[in-house]
């Protein structure tokens, strides 16, 4: 693995100049708007137009090949996966994300702030200059400068910037508050549809359960050709990972058998995940479950395996046999949405809304609200969590669904 280099600004310099050179003449041949700029303004060109950048997405993404010479290490040999560090000193998933990071900037200041002042934008020269001239006449330290607002809208979204496909939702993100932005925190990365981002801006106080998608990977190994654009990546098998941006597993229908007795299959059987008594829940029902590395990927702390099942525990008959029996969940779904509300919550709220015997009227809100978002036994355990994490914000105030 290559060293990185001693400066980030080493490394940007080598990320712009592979960008404005190699990078820039492979794109000139695959995307007709940019074949006849001069070579100095194609990547200010790309930057500056979301859209166009979402072009040059789709056309690294359909012709991987041609940029196969461009993804090396140090050594020149091609590198594997999307984590390893190029011959630049960053990885590729570091490129894609100062590349979105730097559209989404630009954006936010073009549609928030109008572009440039009039008149030019002061050099660091002249504010320097500026201040000095201020402390003499005043003998004060000068004002610090007010932030615009699109910094402010970027600065909210921090690393949560990072994926090519976020880039078409750049012009709805514009539309956010910085507020309701850091109140998300990485659980903007939930909503990958245009209109879960405008259902977000309607409703900041009660987000939207995230509309499931399925993305191709932007990152193809070399030897895979890439899948068609309209192709669904197929199922991992039960018990691997998902690969990366790809939606988790979910079960087909079991052949010969009606909607009714697929779902009666499927979902957790309560005398199974109950004690006897049938006041709470067995932490080793969920042992299988909690062991799956889609699950472990979606935990808020897959590694505390003595904590959860504390938490599972806790959990009463009554909530247990709503959701069971409500929503015909799996085991699997059943453990992801309790450990996600617990992190939610915290411990005495989650007691008070999950436990014995838990408070019916929150749990029905809540299985209100995934019927409407068509959740049941086929739904991704990642998509389950994602309403855990909307319904239940991470905020100890928080009571409930909405």
């Amino acid at each position: 693995m290559a060293k990185r280099p001693g400066s980030h600004n080493e490394a940007v310099h080598q990320i712009n100049a592979a960008l404005e050179g190699a990078v820039a003449d492979v794109l000139s041949q695959l995307v007709p708007e940019i074949r006849n700029l001069p070579r100095r303004r194609i990547l200010e060109t790309i930057f500056g137009d979301v859209a166009l950048l979402e072009r040059c997405f789709a056309a690294f993404r359909d012709n991987p090949e041609r940029f196969r010479h461009l993804l090396v290490d140090q050594h020149k040999v091609p590198i594997k996966t999307a984590n390893e560090i190029l011959r630049c000193g960053r990885s590729f998933d570091d490129v894609v994300a100062m590349v979105v990071r730097t559209a989404a900037k630009r954006h936010f200041r073009r549609r928030l702030d109008g572009g440039a002042p009039k008149g030019g934008a002061k050099t660091a020269a002249e504010r320097s200059l500026f201040a000095r001239l201020f402390a003499i006449v005043t003998q004060a330290p000068p004002p610090k400068p007010v932030k615009s607002r699109g910094t402010l809208l970027y600065e909210a979204f921090q690393d949560n910037l990072r994926h090519d496909w976020q880039v078409p939702l750049v012009p709805e993100y514009a539309t956010l508050s910085p507020a309701l932005v850091r109140r998300l925190g990485s659980r903007i990365l939930d909503y990958q549809a245009v209109d879960d981002i405008r259902r977000l801006k309607a409703d900041p106080h009660n987000p939207p359960v995230p509309t499931p998608m399925v993305t191709r990977a932007l990152f193809t190994p070399a030897g895979q050709a890439p899948p068609p654009p309209d192709a669904v990546p197929p199922a991992p098998v039960i018990g691997q990972a998902s690969a990366p941006g790809i939606s988790p597993f979910t079960p087909p229908p079991l052949p010969k058998l009606s909607a009714e007795s697929t779902a009666r299959d499927l979902r957790a059987r309560i005398e199974d995940v109950l004690t006897t008594d049938g006041r709470r829940l067995r932490p080793a029902a969920f042992t299988a479950a909690l062991l799956d590395p889609q699950v472990r990927e979606v935990l808020p702390d897959s590694g505390a395996t003595l904590h959860i099942a504390q938490v599972l525990s806790g959990v009463g008959g009554i909530p247990t046999k709503m959701l069971v029996g409500d929503l015909g969940l799996r085991a699997d779904q059943l453990a992801v949405l309790l450990i996600t509300a617990h992190s939610a919550l915290g411990e005495a709220q989650f007691s008070g809304i999950f436990g014995n015997p838990g408070k019916v009227e929150v749990l029905a809100k809540l299985i209100a609200r995934a019927r409407a978002a068509g959740i049941d036994h086929t739904t991704p355990v990642k998509v389950v969590a994602a309403l855990s994490r909307t319904s239940f914000p991470a905020q100890r105030g928080a009571v409930g669904p909405t």
